[in-house]
């Protein structure tokens, strides 16, 4: 597997998004020792995962973000360092998996999906995340249709404005880890649906902190 280098930056560029837009006073000094982190490729993952978890205990004012920046780093460990072509089916990515089955978010489809889209050079949308890289219509993705329910059963996303998505929120199941990622997740869609135009400021301006973050990320990491 060769290192790919478009996706090394777009995981740089994300994580500054990401720090920058949740808090902008604290950001730069984050972004240095984090991306420090997760670009230590000498330094074992699990290590690295743990670091990660150190560093977030230690600036408490970015816990909100701890789940995406696991995300991150081991986006960066997949897409932008050398493993050979079976490396999943070793023990050492066995053990890697069971070590962190509690860490990371549903953010890690979309980064991998919008990588992997960006690599093909195929056109990102949310149908073709949802039915092309989740394959949420086969019987053997059930368990990702379930997570994903609310994205796949409301058809009228793309037009929905932000009031109407914040409602559609509400019913998304806490237990699926979507919750929290949903205003940015359709905004972001919306972004890509409307031809990478602006949003309106109306729109931008009433999301929080913490949705704001996650939305430039994902625009960072598509277009670097």
């Amino acid at each position: 597997m060769q290192i790919d280098k478009s996706n090394q930056k777009a995981v740089l560029s994300s994580l500054s998004a990401l720090l920058n837009k949740f808090n902008p006073s604290n950001a730069a000094k984050a972004e240095k020792e984090v991306s420090a982190i997760i670009e230590d490729s000498e330094e074992n993952f699990l290590v690295r995962a743990k670091q990660i978890e150190n560093w977030v205990e230690a600036n408490p004012i970015f816990e909100p973000l701890a789940d995406v920046l696991f995300d991150l780093l081991l986006v960066h460990f997949l897409s932008a360092e050398v493993h050979k072509e079976d490396y999943f089916d070793t023990p050492e990515w066995e053990h890697i998996e069971q070590k962190t089955l509690d860490m990371g978010s549903e953010m890690l489809n979309l980064f991998l999906y919008i990588g992997e889209a960006n690599e093909n050079e195929v056109e990102i949308g949310l149908e073709d995340f949802l039915t092309e890289f989740l394959l949420v219509e086969e019987d053997e993705f059930q368990h990702e249709y379930r997570i994903y329910e609310s994205l796949i059963v409301n058809q009228d996303l793309m037009d929905a404005d932000l009031a109407s998505i914040r409602q559609l929120k509400e019913d998304v199941k806490e237990d699926t880890g979507l919750k929290a990622y949903f205003v940015s997740i359709v905004l972001f869609f919306q972004y890509l649906e409307a031809g990478e135009a602006p949003q309106k400021e109306s729109l931008i301006d009433g999301l929080d902190a913490f949705e704001l973050a996650i939305y430039h990320s994902l625009i960072s990491y598509y277009k670097p």
